[in-house]
């Protein structure tokens, strides 16, 4: 259905407004807050890893209701002679349960989060192009934490609403958009550090950017590409990128353009 024309403008103002609103939201309180990954760090069994991929997808040109960011995290089980190893992963896809995005309703309604396949099948048949950052090697905390804020999304706590710093999202702390579903286990910034005005591949980026300057991600320079057929991702016309680190790193947050 489409959206009087005059609510534009107040979309708009709501854009401009929502990171100074961010100060005064409610936001959902996640177990994931309460909990650095470092203290989740327990070694697993020998030859263990985890791993961590950082998704965008946007139009051309871009536009807010045809965007989307998710992370997936996978834990891959120690080597067994004579078989691949196991791969086990979990991604933090957060979307409206319809799947269709109104930038302009400022009420919370059901969310739903999806699996990998389905967050690629999704942006793609929305014309959308899917960008991946990654896969990086993580420490077993981060992976631990991602599953708690993933559990936490789909207890049925929170709901969905794209800008949810204002309305009945910001009100309540009742909703999240797709960046704040994984901003919002931040045990360090509140959603302030993840401005609305990055969306689609810039928030993707900022998100891995936060991770990097933390540790989280301890190499992204270095991916693990032997993972992109285990998870059936080279079934998809992907474009991969490469991290690039923020121009000034010591600001909480910082711009993250991405062509």
């Amino acid at each position: 259905m489409s959206r009087p024309s005059g609510l534009r403008p107040i979309v708009l103002a709501a854009l401009a407004l929502a990171p100074g609103c961010a100060y005064f939201a409610k936001t959902p309180d996640t177990p994931a807050r309460h909990v650095h990954f470092q203290d989740l760090n327990q070694p697993g069994p020998p030859g263990e890893r985890h791993y961590l991929l950082v998704f965008g997808a946007q139009t051309t040109p871009k536009l807010p209701r045809y965007t989307h960011t998710w992370v997936t995290v996978v834990r891959v089980g120690p080597p067994c002679p004579g078989r691949p190893p196991a791969v086990e992963q979990h991604s933090i896809s957060w979307m409206p349960a319809t799947l269709d995005i109104h930038p302009w309703d400022f009420t919370v309604e059901p969310g739903v989060n999806l699996d990998l396949d389905a967050s690629v099948r999704m942006a793609l048949d929305k014309g959308e192009r899917v960008s991946l950052w990654g896969p990086y090697e993580i420490p077993p905390g981060l992976y631990r934490k991602a599953l708690i804020q993933k559990g936490f999304m789909e207890s049925g706590a929170v709901g969905y609403q794209c800008i949810d710093t204002v309305g009945e999202a910001g009100r309540t702390g009742a909703g999240s958009n797709c960046i704040h579903a994984i901003s919002d286990a931040d045990s360090m910034f509140r959603r302030q550090a993840y401005p609305l005005s990055y969306f689609g591949d810039a928030a993707s980026l900022h998100i891995l950017r936060q991770l990097a300057l933390r540790g989280a991600v301890p190499d992204p320079d270095t991916t693990h590409d032997w993972l992109i057929p285990a998870l059936g991702l080279d079934r998809y016309p992907i474009t991969r990128r490469e991290y690039t680190p923020p121009m000034f790193p010591w600001l909480p947050r910082f711009a993250a353009a991405v062509p």
